[in-house]
């Protein structure tokens, strides 16, 4: 678990796959705290199911994939992690989202900085990348406050790396 000052990200196991595939109750039973009823995002909702059986034959990899919980209100807000884990460059990739009452307060910059942090933090990662649609200005912000770099922009797509 990663804890900022309002934020706890907790690896996202087997088990808590499970319990959100059986519905919103299974899983604040199994967090012990409430879940936005925006969580998941239709783009999350459809990669649960193959997460599922990843993490089933591999559940080492719940580090690679973490899930938001706002400490004040107790619920899950979001989501965050890596597209898998380091390359053989020690590369890894990141992603996030959160729910939309969740936006605009800072939560996504805490986020990816702390994540950043640990991630650069660990032997097998070297450079952590990110990238986000040059339309989609609020994630663009985020990442520069946490300390990416701008390395590219093409079809559409801003890339960025720390």
């Amino acid at each position: 678990m990663i804890e900022t000052q309002r934020l706890l990200i907790v690896p996202y196991t087997y088990e808590l796959v499970e319990a959100t595939l059986k519905g919103k109750s299974e899983l604040e039973l199994a967090l012990g705290c409430k879940v936005s009823d925006e969580w998941p995002s239709p783009t999350y909702a459809k990669r649960i199911p193959p997460k599922k059986e990843k993490l089933k034959q591999h559940p080492e990899t719940s580090i690679w994939s973490m899930i938001v919980i706002e400490k004040e209100s107790n619920t899950l807000i979001g989501e965050i992690g890596c597209k898998g884990g380091p390359d053989e460059k020690g590369i890894v990739e990141i992603g996030y989202g959160l729910v939309r009452q969740a936006r605009n307060k800072g939560y996504a910059t805490e986020m990816v900085s702390k994540l950043t942090e640990w991630l650069l933090d660990r032997p097998d990662v070297n450079k952590v990348t990110a990238e986000c649609l040059d339309t989609n200005i609020p994630s663009a912000k985020v990442l520069e406050k946490s300390g990416f770099h701008l390395s590219d922009h093409k079809d559409g797509m801003y890339f960025w790396k720390k």
